[in-house]
């Protein structure tokens, strides 16, 4: 079994304005054998549509996804949008994007009604991480610090700085709800040094797709040095559990 924790639905700026649909996301997961995907609209300043293209993909492939909504703190009814994607559309978690929305990880007024609202809905909660000064592993990192009740994804796990690597990683040692989610990370050593210090069990594999070829983010797990124990459950094992257990 191989789920994706990182996959796209929507127009993508920063890949070039390409654009993907349903079909286009599930041929990428038929071609590399990945089973579900977390299926996230894309982020940007100018994007609307927070949950719709998620709600379809699932009416037309509810066993190939899980859908999580894409939350703008700024939107006055946020938390109610985000209540109907769960009760009423089967969503399992909330994204936030700190960097492309520009409001901080870690803000109390914009993301703490959220996190406070997913934690009353039992559901997951995924956080981009890597650039500063917005989404930081160390402000991703509070988050789930002050909410440790609640399941917190740093996505990227720092992205491609060393430094930020090591940071969520640190942050993750000290917040046993973080789970660190791989799309991105600068090297396979990163992911088994993420499994040596913190157990294979809160490591998910992502790729970005359709936007980012799999097979790369694949290869940093299959080559990271590690035991196929800990690789099974990165690449999709991990990810059961944690849907299993929330809802």
């Amino acid at each position: 079994m191989i789920v994706d924790f990182h996959a796209h639905i929507g127009q993508s700026k920063i890949f070039g304005n390409r654009f993907a649909n349903t079909k286009s996301v599930v041929e990428v997961m038929d071609r590399h054998k990945i089973d579900r995907a977390v299926l996230i609209p894309t982020a940007s300043s100018v994007n609307t549509r927070y949950y719709e293209d998620v709600k379809e993909a699932l009416e037309e492939f509810p066993d190939r996804f899980y859908g999580f909504f894409l939350a703008n703190p700024r939107e006055e009814n946020v938390c109610d949008l985000l209540d109907m994607a769960i009760n009423d559309y089967g969503f399992m978690g909330v994204k936030l994007h700190p960097t492309f929305m520009a409001f901080a990880a870690d803000d109390h007024d914009l993301v703490y009604p959220i996190v406070e609202k997913a934690r009353e809905l039992n559901i997951c909660v995924m956080i981009h991480s890597g650039q500063s000064p917005y989404g930081t592993p160390w402000q991703v990192g509070l988050v789930a610090l002050d909410f440790p009740d609640v399941r917190v994804v740093m996505a990227h796990m720092g992205l491609d700085e060393i430094v930020l690597c090591d940071a969520a990683i640190n942050m993750a040692k000290r917040a046993p709800n973080l789970y660190l989610e791989t799309t991105g990370v600068t090297a396979e050593a990163k992911i088994a040094l993420a499994v040596h210090e913190i157990g294979a069990s809160r490591v998910l594999y992502g790729s970005d797709l359709p936007f980012h070829n799999p097979s790369v983010e694949m290869s940093k797990v299959k080559y990271a040095e590690i035991s196929d124990e800990a690789r099974n459950l990165i690449m999709g094992e991990n990810a059961e559990r944690l849907f299993e257990s929330i809802g």
